[in-house]
């Protein structure tokens, strides 16, 4: 009787890098008394009333370790060196209430985030018991916006959504669409962090698709 041969395989890592972190309790405390500033909606895609800018430095401070996380994970994924150094261009706070949603949208800059500092009691329920074929109330969908093609499509995974709870990050390509979906019945307050960042000495086609392009003006 002969055993079962394992086959060896090489795994293509290509499409966008997006990375889910859990932040340590001390940390979520830290973002969550970040002070709001200005008004910041016209700046936003967001279809929510409280939308406040945040002070760049102190947010910058924050996202230090996991910045340096992602870039370590990001060489990991491709072997390639992303980035010398990062610049925040802008940070702010959402303050998403029943019946407030994000549209789809990307963002400036090369790499964007996510911090959520505060989920509504009841949340979680009321996207248990949704009824819909799309992802429920509060979630965030990330797309890589691959052609749909019904079949094929099952081949590879085109979208990620995810119900965040108190303390989940994600790091993110900037040119990544995605949205968030309302939520209708339950009462307070969905908190999240955002920003945006620009990095040093980056290759763009390196963070979305994963190989650069060559050329022919390159020796």
């Amino acid at each position: 009787m002969t055993g079962i041969r394992k086959i060896e395989y090489n795994f293509l890592h290509w499409g966008p890098f997006v990375c889910h972190y859990k932040l340590l309790p001390e940390e979520i405390e830290s973002f969550k008394s970040l002070e709001s500033g200005e008004d910041y909606r016209d700046n936003l895609a967001g279809h929510i009333q409280n939308e406040k800018a945040l002070d760049k430095t102190k947010v910058f401070n924050l996202l230090i370790p996991y910045l340096n996380s992602y870039v370590q994970g990001y060489y990991s994924y491709r072997a390639k060196h992303l980035a010398s150094g990062f610049e925040l261009l802008t940070a702010w706070v959402n303050r998403q209430v029943k019946n407030e949603f994000n549209p789809p949208h990307t963002h400036d800059g090369d790499l964007s985030f996510v911090v959520y500092t505060e989920i509504p009691d009841g949340l979680d329920e009321e996207c248990r018991t949704s009824v819909a074929n799309s992802p429920g109330p509060g979630c965030i969908t990330f797309d890589f916006n691959m052609p749909f093609d019904s079949g094929r499509d099952k081949l590879f995974l085109q979208t990620h959504s995810h119900l965040p709870s108190v303390g989940d990050m994600f790091i993110f390509p900037a040119v990544l669409p995605h949205w968030v979906y309302p939520f209708k019945t339950t009462e307070g307050e969905r908190v999240s962090i955002s920003g945006n960042l620009k990095l040093k000495n980056i290759d763009k086609e390196l963070l979305f698709h994963g190989e650069k392009k060559y050329d022919a003006k390159e020796k």
